[in-house]
Formats: structure tokens, C-alpha cells, sequence
């Protein structure tokens, strides 16, 4: 496996990793990681999306942001809920469209915690 990208954001208390990686016979998949402090042990998390499943991954992400980012605060987000007939996705996500939209859902719960 052979690592082609990578993006690592630091918290207080987490580490999260986005790394593209790509196997033998050229196929793309994203592993995010996630490393906690526990006291004085470290805890890892990893999950693995494969090429063929990011955009399903993306629709569920987005619907998850936007219920943490329209939700959590007592409704006072940039709105109301979108309805999934409300969202607008093209049939096929092209790989850097893909890693542009998981940037900018990084970019928003960023900006949500500050």
C-alpha cells in the first residue's frame, strides 16, 4: 500500500489523520485515524473507505455535519435541516471533488468548535 496523500489536524485532546492511500493494482481508498489521549495511554481509531463507497461515505458525512452544524445549538445555525431533496449531487464525484468536499466538511466542524 502505498500512501499518496496525506492531511493530519491536531486538538487538544485528538490527532486526526486523512491519508489516501493506493494499492498494488492502483485502486484509491481514505483511512481516517484517529488517536486520543486516555490518561497516560494513547487510544487509535481507524476506518477505512474505499474507492467505490466514497460517495455514499460523503452523503452520509454531510448529512451528519449539517445535522451537528443546523442542530446542535439549539437551531440557530445557517438554517434549517435540508431535506435530501433539497441536495444536489452529481452522479459520479470525481476523486479530487471528493477530497476537496471532505476538506471542506474538516473546514466547517473547524470553524463549528473554535
Amino acid at each position: 500500500m502505498n500512501e499518496i496523500f496525506s492531511e493530519k489536524l491536531v486538538t487538544s485532546r485528538r490527532t486526526y489523520y486523512f491519508d489516501v492511500k493506493e494499492t498494488k493494482d492502483g485502486s484509491k481508498y481514505l483511512v481516517i485515524g484517529e488517536l486520543t489521549q486516555m490518561g497516560s495511554e494513547m487510544e487509535r481509531h481507524r476506518v477505512m473507505v474505499f474507492e467505490e463507497s466514497l460517495d455514499l461515505f460523503m452523503e452520509g458525512l454531510d448529512k451528519a455535519v449539517d445535522f451537528i452544524m443546523n442542530n446542535s445549538r439549539g437551531g440557530d445555525g445557517d438554517g434549517p435541516p435540508r431535506e435530501d431533496s433539497e441536495r444536489v449531487r452529481p452522479e459520479r464525484t470525481e476523486e479530487a471533488e471528493t477530497l476537496r468536499r471532505i476538506e471542506d466538511k474538516i473546514d466547517q466542524m473547524r470553524r463549528h468548535f473554535r
